[in-house]
């Protein structure tokens, strides 16, 4: 259900259909409830309703038909013109694999003249720092590191952090709006302590990804939290920069990668 706070209602609803079409709750080129339907289902106007579809059309999840209503897409994997953040273990399960989460470490941090540049606080402040470890059956497939400001979300490291999506848990516990990202991606050769880590062989083919997500406070963008991960995979190499769930108003960012993929969040 939607949670009271100053997070949008509609940014709520959109977010819990989006999984409902991920899931394959809502199967692919199935109609989805009406309008009149969903806002009895949550509580809501039907103009908030109608705010959270008019996101996942432009995100390519759902058509309409003229007179017949709103229907999901064929393939909504494969139909969306941008990219969004997309969930590990959903993805994972896509390849008939089975998801998991190890936790590495979480601590507290002071800020270093490094983090607190990119998370744009003050050199010293207490920072929230998460590294774990995600697999794909029994094999590691990416060591992940986060850093966040405490003052966001001073709770955190409290939560299940093995079982739990963070991402999910700074949206909806902390009521902290994800708006925009700036994603890397570069080739890169495992070293001997990564491909320990990752239980595979120095040398090995890996990305390493850096994220920095933003998010809203009194109305002004804020960095919010710092991503870097090491990924097994292929080589290639991209820099993008989307918003992950549009302002009123606003068109998404088109976003033409080098060599294609989705680009994971949990």
């Amino acid at each position: 259900m939607l949670r009271p706070g100053p997070l949008p209602k509609h940014y709520q609803l959109s977010q819990i259909l989006r999984q409902r079409i991920l899931k394959g709750e809502f199967a692919a080129g199935t109609k989805i409830p009406g309008e009149w339907q969903l806002s009895q289902e949550f509580n809501v106007s039907r103009g908030t309703v109608r705010k959270a579809i008019d996101t996942l059309l432009h995100e390519g999840l759902l058509r309409t038909e003229q007179g017949q209503g709103t229907y999901v897409v064929e393939d909504p994997w494969r139909s969306r013109p941008f990219l969004f953040l997309s969930n590990f273990n959903d993805d994972i399960s896509r390849q008939n694999q089975t998801p998991r989460t190890t936790l590495f470490e979480k601590r507290i941090l002071a800020a270093s003249s490094r983090i607190a540049h990119r998370l744009s606080v003050i050199k010293g402040e207490e920072i929230l720092y998460i590294a774990r470890l995600r697999w794909a059956d029994n094999q590691p497939v990416v060591y992940e590191q986060r850093y966040l400001a405490r003052r966001l979300c001073p709770t955190l490291l409290d939560e299940d952090l093995e079982n739990q999506s963070i991402h999910e848990l700074l949206v909806m516990k902390y009521q902290l709006p994800l708006v925009r990202a700036i994603h890397s991606i570069e080739a890169h050769v495992l070293t001997k302590e990564e491909a320990r880590l990752l239980q595979t062989q120095p040398g090995k083919a890996a990305f390493y990804i850096e994220r920095l997500t933003y998010t809203l406070l009194e109305g002004k963008e804020t960095p919010a939290v710092l991503y870097l991960a090491i990924q097994l995979g292929d080589e290639y190499a991209f820099r993008i920069q989307y918003v992950i769930n549009r302002q009123e108003g606003e068109a998404p960012l088109a976003v033409i990668p080098v060599n294609g993929g989705d680009l994971s969040l949990n």
